[in-house]
């Protein structure tokens, strides 16, 4: 068979280069649940409309999904309808990412100011404190949530949020915001087509997937068709693409064991960042105080890795947690 001929296989690092923007078949679970009605609204925060959406009663415990950096809340639609039944479940666009307003700055101060605003105007609070569940950079804003009123949650799932080792003094320093430097514009790329920035769509950090229709679906909900100032037409990514510079992320020495609400983490077996001492810190720190989940064969994005094990780990971690003792 001719090179040419060879069906193309899936790239490592772009994993659905090889559609050309093309949409791959999808299984009848992911059809249903991305279809499944959900609520759409957007409340004001600090100057910015932040969207989000919103499944299940009200009145129902809450449930907060938080994404991670340069994604959206749609990372999240695939599995929100699969706790919808015994929760009231959101997901929302943090600010500068999704269909949420872009910021000329951000701080994790107005991240958090956020997520707790979402919680009031989706009403996840009517039943009680709500859990509040954030992937990666969505990890770390869920963490300065609890850090800052903790009191206001039922609990605290951070899944695969790197931390490292806290300094003695300084405590933990996930991101330094030099104050010396002032960050540079930066221009969102344009496309001219969609099926380009499909095909050029990778996770960050890079991993494999073989769920290629999660991956399309990413990908698609992420773009948008826009017009610049100068007449160009076409399709860019709907992230801003300054977020992130010139931004502090930093915890107290004491986070995990001051926690004022049930903390959990999951992370994936195969994820860069279960490796090394920092995870095994972690894992003390968090030793006889909250659950620590290892999900096999699953990297960094870890619901995009193993999607149904990720909705049982779940669904198994809240039938049997958190355990809250006191008022």
């Amino acid at each position: 068979m001719p090179d040419d001929a060879k069906p193309k296989k899936p790239d490592l690092i772009r994993p659905i280069a090889h559609l050309n923007g093309e949409k791959p078949p999808a299984p009848e679970w992911f059809t249903k649940t991305i279809e499944t009605p959900s609520e759409e609204d957007v409340v004001e925060v600090g100057g910015a409309k932040i969207t989000y959406s919103a499944w299940g009663p009200v009145g129902a415990k809450g449930l907060l999904f938080v994404h991670g950096g340069r994604a959206h809340r749609n990372w999240w639609r695939p599995f929100a309808p699969f706790f919808a039944e015994n929760y009231r479940v959101a997901a929302l666009d943090l600010s500068g990412m999704g269909d949420s307003d872009w910021r000329d700055q951000y701080s994790m101060d107005l991240l958090v100011d956020e997520l707790f605003a979402v919680i009031e105007a989706a009403k996840l609070d009517a039943a009680g404190r709500p859990i509040i569940v954030g992937h990666s950079f969505g990890g770390w804003t869920t963490l300065a949530a609890v850090e800052r009123d903790g009191g206001r949650l039922g609990g605290a799932v951070v899944i695969d949020s790197p931390l490292g080792k806290p300094d003695p003094d300084e405590g933990y320093t996930v991101i330094k915001r030099n104050k010396d430097e002032k960050p540079e514009p930066v221009k969102a790329r344009l496309y001219s087509t969609i099926e380009e920035p499909i095909a050029r769509f990778r996770f960050l950090p890079n991993q494999p997937s073989s769920e290629l229709y999660l991956v399309d679906y990413l990908a698609r909900m992420g773009l948008k068709e826009t017009t610049t100032d100068d007449g160009a037409h076409g399709w860019t990514w709907k992230f801003d693409p300054a977020k992130g510079k010139n931004f502090d992320i930093t915890f107290e020495r004491d986070l995990l064991r001051a926690a004022r609400c049930p903390l959990a983490f999951i992370y994936g077996e195969k994820s860069m960042f279960a490796l090394g001492d920092s995870l095994d810190h972690l894992r003390d720190q968090a030793k006889g105080r909250s659950p620590f989940i290892l999900m096999p064969e699953a990297h960094h994005h870890l619901m995009m890795d193993q999607p149904m094990a990720f909705v049982s780990t779940l669904r198994t971690l809240f039938s049997c947690w958190p355990i809250r003792v006191g008022g």
